[in-house]
């Protein structure tokens, strides 16, 4: 299979023979080569201790069954790279939640001989939403409910690690989901940003830049007590216009720290919701102290409804060589919220060279201000993991989470919960 991807020269033609021994001869060499493409399994059983995240809620047993694909391939100064991960979901109770999740990723990093690079990538996501009631819902929903996300995503730079340098990115985000009940939380969003650096030393650039978004939510706003058709609600169109000032200092590639402060005017087109007008930001520090420990820090104040999901404009890559996908993902906001806090921390050690340990915290609190209701929404979820590396191809894995969310001026949306759940993984390379 390895000669189909070869081009044999004109004269080998002629001479099947000599083609035949020169392949026998560099089998051996071929064999050591390594390959871009990976495929395995995965299953994972865990107990989640309030399935529906309402009050008091009941418990269940999940098995989630795992194929995984791949490919990473460096052609020259390009880079080409796929990811598909599809799981059956099946519940012990509550078996009318049973579903088949999928993520898929796709892209292409190229560059020319000049100064000029950029990036094209697209994702596409199902998976079953999460039971935390963040939509426009006046009580929490335990109905079958699949959310899917797409993302298409492009970007360009000019100028490579010279003095100046200029980006620009754009990117185009669409949410659905299966339950009507949830129709309110639909949404499109279009972001697009250009942005001027100047490189003042050998780690550290600054940069101005205009981002602009635009978020269209079709049936965002309830026109009748109980809506029943997509008649009963309006539309709301959510503009952001932001000047962002960014500071990017890379240490090494595992101690860095960005950071980005904005000024930032939000206005929507349906009066039953606030307009914003202040200052929003984000910073984002990596430290790694030894070989075998690293830190990651995020903390960021954003505004519109599901900010940080529609503000992404850069690629999700999977980091080469591994199946590891970037960690931007959204944040799901409650529909229409006016901003939202936030701040994450993780921590990795590499206990043995088959032994690692994670730990992370998340911190959310959005603002939800409107003619008719006005909410904090806070959540914190705690996560521990470990892994085990029984050999290069399979690994054992268990993780912990605990989530904790209250809103104010309802008891319908606040509860606790905790899974914990062990995984096994076969991965061929």
């Amino acid at each position: 299979m390895t000669t189909l991807t070869k081009q044999a020269p004109r004269e080998l033609l002629f001479k099947p023979l000599v083609a035949a021994l020169a392949a026998v001869a560099s089998c051996g060499a071929w064999a050591d080569e390594p390959t871009p493409f990976y495929i395995g399994a995965k299953q994972t059983f865990l107990r989640d201790s309030n399935v529906y995240r309402i009050p008091d809620g009941p418990h269940d047993y999940i098995s989630s069954t795992s194929l995984i694909g791949g490919l990473d391939q460096q052609i020259s100064r390009q880079r080409l790279y796929a990811s598909l991960n599809v799981a059956y979901n099946k519940f012990h109770n509550a078996t009318q939640l049973d579903n088949t999740s999928y993520g898929v990723i796709a892209g292409w990093d190229w560059a020319t001989i000049e100064k000029l690079t950029g990036n094209f990538n697209v994702t596409a996501n199902q998976a079953l939403a999460n039971f935390d009631g963040n939509n426009s819902q006046t009580a929490a929903s335990t109905t079958k409910n699949l959310v899917k996300t797409d993302q298409l995503a492009a970007g360009i730079k000019w100028g490579g690690e010279g003095i100046l340098s200029l980006e620009g990115n754009y990117a185009h985000s669409r949410v659905r989901y299966s339950a009507p009940e949830y129709i309110s939380s639909e949404s499109t969003g279009d972001t697009a940003s250009v942005t001027g650096y100047y490189r003042v030393g050998a780690t550290l650039r600054l940069g101005l830049g205009y981002r602009g978004t635009r978020t269209e939510s079709p049936h965002a706003i309830p026109l009748v007590p109980v809506p029943v058709t997509e008649a009963d609600f309006g539309s709301n169109t959510t503009t952001g216009r932001n000047v962002d000032l960014i500071a990017d200092w890379r240490y090494s590639p595992q101690t860095s720290v960005n950071a980005r402060i904005s000024h930032t005017r939000q206005t929507n087109s349906n009066q039953q919701v606030e307009d914003f007008s202040g200052v929003t930001g984000a910073i984002t520090a990596n430290y790694a102290p030894t070989a075998k420990l690293a830190f990651q820090l995020q903390v960021g104040r954003d505004a519109g409804a599901y900010a940080n999901f529609f503000n992404i404009v850069g690629p999700v890559a999977p980091v080469a060589g591994t199946t590891t996908t970037g960690t931007n993902q959204p944040y799901g906001l409650t529909q229409g919220s006016q901003t939202t806090n936030f701040a994450e921390i993780g921590a990795r050690y590499e206990a043995t060279a088959k032994i690692n340990a994670n730990a992370g915290y998340r911190y959310r609190l959005s603002k939800t201000s409107a003619t008719l209701n006005t909410q904090d929404d806070k959540l914190q979820i705690v996560t521990l993991g470990l892994t085990y590396d029984i050999t290069r191809i399979i690994q054992l894995g268990c993780t912990y989470a605990h989530e904790n969310r209250d809103v104010t001026g309802t008891t319908a949306f606040t509860y606790k919960d905790n899974t914990f759940g062990c995984s096994a993984q076969i991965m061929i390379r």
